[in-house]
């Protein structure tokens, strides 16, 4: 399901002593820090020389740092914090569980019988010592050099029956060059690991046997089975039983989905493949009325809008937007029918009445602030906990300087995620990983990094002699 991020009353502001520097580098619900603040931080703490990416760093923690200790301010228990975005994939799961039980009917018995042919068929936990011989096609080979490669390939088999030297061959014309050099060598591999057409040969043969070319987007593969090793039944015969049942379940899920298609009407909007494209080059701040109701899917009784997209996007990881923007027409368009398929499938729950009852609603949701909680005091961030270890300038009986720490003796959030920054950035503290966290608190706060001030900050680094 696309993420929706509620509004919530933006936090009161906590005052803060705001240092001088020329401008703000980062805000966050009416914080500031300052060029100076920055500089100030990364010579006197930092254990790295400052670059662009350690000033870049810095501002963004801040602003995770500050928006939780506002947050951790108001409510200590984070009730003021929204944490739909972390509950709605479990919420989504329970869902789909109780869907899956009340729609599907799957023969889950898998019979010794049945068992045993599987497995003289696939060889589960099988793993395949095997060598190679690449002939690569060229770059933007045509047709014509593509079969006189296929040519030489067979000619190279010929020898191979022949009495050839398989390794001699290999160290000779082959175009991988790692394995080459071993004479072919590919080591040894479980079911799965290489490429689709590579398993399935080598997996296919007997040991000693060559193969016939295979083809890949790389050239054509010689692949010869050295040995194999497989697992007694008895070994893997629950596993592969829960594997056999798992697949049953999966395909009658792919029936119900697509008969859900069918009766729904299901389909990309024209014109949607370049529509979700131009919104990841840049991720628009507001839509116009219009352009968020335009619709990316239809379906009978429905539409997911550029509008729900778009909330997909600013609610989603780093990285995502690119491989979106990488993304072939037909991923593309498969992706986009995911979504789709979510939201009918969401809606067909309930209609049945199988959403998640309050109570599990409330349980998970007080289990992400407790979560989050735990981080807090992990990153010294929650007031009234020890904090885990003395910022360095404090240890060393220093004076805090920096972003609002309002000289010596200062309390509150600012001071609080000052410590917490210099703790990271002196190598006190490793970074407590933080999740989704992030996303949660920049989707309901009002925050912004001034990347234009980045030069700002490592001209006054350079003023001031930084490390």
């Amino acid at each position: 399901m696309p993420p929706v991020l509620a509004a919530v009353p933006v936090l009161a502001a906590v005052p803060l002593l705001v240092g001088c520097g020329s401008g703000a580098l980062a805000e966050a619900e009416g914080q500031q820090l300052t060029v100076e603040d920055a500089a100030q931080l990364i010579a006197q703490h930092s254990t790295v020389p400052g670059d662009s990416q350690v000033v870049r760093f810095v501002a963004e923690l801040w602003v995770d740092y500050t928006l939780l200790a506002l947050h951790l301010a108001e409510d200590t228990t984070l009730a003021t914090l929204d944490v739909d975005l972390v509950t709605e994939q479990p919420l989504f799961d329970i869902t789909m569980n109780s869907l899956r039980e009340e729609v599907l009917d799957v023969d889950t018995v898998v019979s010794d019988g049945e068992l045993t042919e599987r497995f003289a068929a696939e060889l589960p936990g099988a793993r395949a010592t095997a060598s190679q011989i690449l002939l690569a096609f060229p770059a933007a080979a045509t047709t014509r050099q593509r079969d006189s490669v296929l040519a030489f390939a067979r000619s190279l088999g010929d020898q191979l029956d022949d009495g050839g030297d398989f390794a001699a061959l290999a160290g000779r014309f082959s175009g991988d060059p790692g394995s080459g050099r071993r004479g072919g060598s590919m080591g040894t591999f479980p079911r799965g690991q290489m490429l689709t057409p590579i398993d399935q040969a080598v997996f296919a043969l007997s040991p000693g046997e060559v193969s016939d070319p295979v083809e890949t987007a790389l050239g054509y593969h010689l692949l010869r089975l050295d040995s194999l090793e497989v697992p007694e039944l008895s070994e893997v015969a629950d596993e592969f039983r829960s594997l056999i049942q798992l697949e049953r379940i999966g395909a009658a899920e792919a029936a119900y989905i697509m008969q859900l298609d069918s009766l729904s009407g299901l389909a990309v909007a024209q014109g949607a493949l370049d529509a979700a494209r131009g919104l990841v080059e840049t991720v628009p701040s507001r839509l116009s009325a219009g352009a968020a109701r335009r619709a990316l899917l239809v379906w009978q009784d429905g539409v997911y809008t550029i509008g729900d997209f778009v909330e997909l996007l600013r609610a989603s990881p780093e990285g995502f937007t690119q491989s979106v923007a990488e993304a072939g027409d037909e991923e593309l368009e498969a992706a986009l029918l995911r979504l789709g398929r979510e939201e009918l499938l969401m809606a067909e729950a309930r209609a049945r009445g199988l959403e998640p009852a309050a109570q599990v609603v409330d349980s998970l949701e007080a289990h992400a602030r407790r979560v989050i909680r735990e981080s807090t005091d992990a990153i010294g961030l929650r007031p009234g906990t020890d904090r885990p270890g003395p910022a360095p300038a404090e240890s060393a009986g220093a004076t805090p300087t920096g972003p609002g720490t309002g000289g010596p003796g200062a309390t509150g959030p600012e001071a609080l995620v000052e410590a917490a920054i210099i703790r990271v950035i002196s190598g006190a503290q490793e970074i407590h990983p933080l999740g989704a966290l992030p996303l949660l608190l920049r989707g309901q706060g009002d925050w912004h990094v001034h990347s234009a001030r980045i030069g700002a900050v490592l001209d006054r680094l350079r003023e001031i002699g930084s490390p």
